[in-house]
């Protein structure tokens, strides 16, 4: 099977579309294990990213909408410990290019002329791996970062990214690095540079005076570390996914759109409630710029989706989590049972609009769960029922 970065490419260059360049990192060359070099030996394997990469990549395949900007190509770089291929829009399989600092590169220079084709073309970058700060700048690690040849070469330099795409003609550009931000000033005390050019671009001046909108979301502050699931989508990646199905949209313009902000937003409200507390303060999704713009649409809700989780997160291990229909309609209730290894310790119920009465008991009484009562109607709602 021969190997290509571009799994998706719907052909159209004349009009506006939505262009998404994707890498996962799960795999380091030098990292922990029998080749491990002095940079990177502290560089654990991942198994997360990989995963959290697909999943991303199939929703822009098969879910992401937008009718003034569809999507127009998917090019994603993957470096596992077992490898696999992707799977395309229709279901065939494709093998796709480890994520080495070459392949980046020559993925970037295909993809270069794609953006540039029209100036209403939306970008996308996603990366999911190891990161470091280094004072002001950040570096995304990629698959052969540590080499002993070249140590500090194999990783994207950020700003210079996003500094370079600010030359696109594409005005609206978002960026989703789902990737810890630990401090790395002790270790590289010596070097001035972490990280490589991996795009050129020189600004055509045709920009007509319009700014480039660029939000850059971050899921932790600088210096602090990602929150990653184990064989699993990451926190990040799943509130980012949910944040775009149903939970950061309103129809303020009479059509259910997300805006960049509303994803922001909801990223972080969706993070503070699938946290512990202990792992919520350090995993604060953050913004280097945060410009808005519509991101992409969804159908009018018909049901409404409710977060439920319980407050003070700590005390207690199993719980069932229950929602009854109080408004006189019948509606069918839904219960959810947490169990003690959850990995995000609340539920997700979706209910018809009307009023509802939330609840829960707790495996261990006392204590017991406060009750809830809230009026359903719009796409979603947060409930936290509180410890008594």
């Amino acid at each position: 099977m021969t190997e290509t970065s571009l799994i998706f490419d719907d052909g159209v260059r004349d009009r506006a579309r939505t262009h998404v360049f994707i890498i996962g990192v799960g795999r380091y060359e030098f990292g922990a294990g029998p080749s491990e070099s002095d940079i990177a030996g502290g560089l654990a394997q991942l198994t997360s990213p990989p995963i959290s990469a697909r999943a991303v990549a199939d929703w822009f395949q098969n879910e992401f909408r937008n009718s003034a900007c569809p999507l127009g190509t998917v090019t994603i770089l993957l470096s596992e410990a077992v490898k696999a291929p992707v799977a395309r829009q229709d279901g065939s399989l494709v093998d796709v290019p480890e994520a080495t600092l070459a392949n980046i590169k020559a993925a970037m220079l295909l993809w270069h002329p794609i953006i540039q084709c029209h100036p209403d073309n939306m970008i996308v970058f996603y990366f999911c791996g190891h990161g470091i700060s280094l004072g002001q700048k950040a570096a995304l690690l990629l698959n052969d970062f540590g080499h002993p040849a070249t140590p500090y070469d194999a990783a994207i330099e950020l700003d210079e990214l996003t500094g370079t795409l600010k030359n696109a003609i594409a005005v609206k550009q978002l960026f989703l690095i789902d990737c810890c931000r630990s401090k790395a000033d002790n270790i590289y005390s010596n070097e001035t540079r972490v990280g490589s050019r991996v795009l050129s671009m020189v600004s055509n001046g045709n920009h007509n005076g319009v700014r480039r909108r660029q939000c850059v979301i971050f899921p932790t502050i600088d210096g602090e570390q990602a929150f990653g699931v184990s064989g699993q989508v990451s926190v990040f990646t799943t509130c980012f996914l949910d944040a775009v199905r149903f939970a950061a949209f309103d129809d303020k313009t009479g059509r259910w759109v997300s805006t960049s902000l509303l994803i922001l937003n909801a990223i972080d409200e969706l993070v503070t409630y699938r946290l512990p507390t202990e792992k919520r303060n350090k995993a604060v999704p953050t913004s280097l710029d945060a410009m808005g713009f519509e991101f992409n649409e969804i159908e009018a809700p018909t049901r409404t989706r409710s977060i439920v989780t319980i407050d003070d997160r700590a005390t207690w291990s199993e719980a069932r989590l229950t929602a009854i229909d109080v408004g006189g309609t019948n509606k069918p209730g839904q219960t959810f049972d947490v169990p003690n290894n959850h990995t995000y310790r609340c539920c997700t119920m979706e209910l018809e609009f009307g009023e509802w009465e939330f609840s829960g008991k707790l495996a261990v009484e006392p204590p017991s769960l406060s009750v809830m009562r809230r009026y359903l109607t719009r796409p979603m709602i947060f409930v936290r029922l509180g410890v008594q």
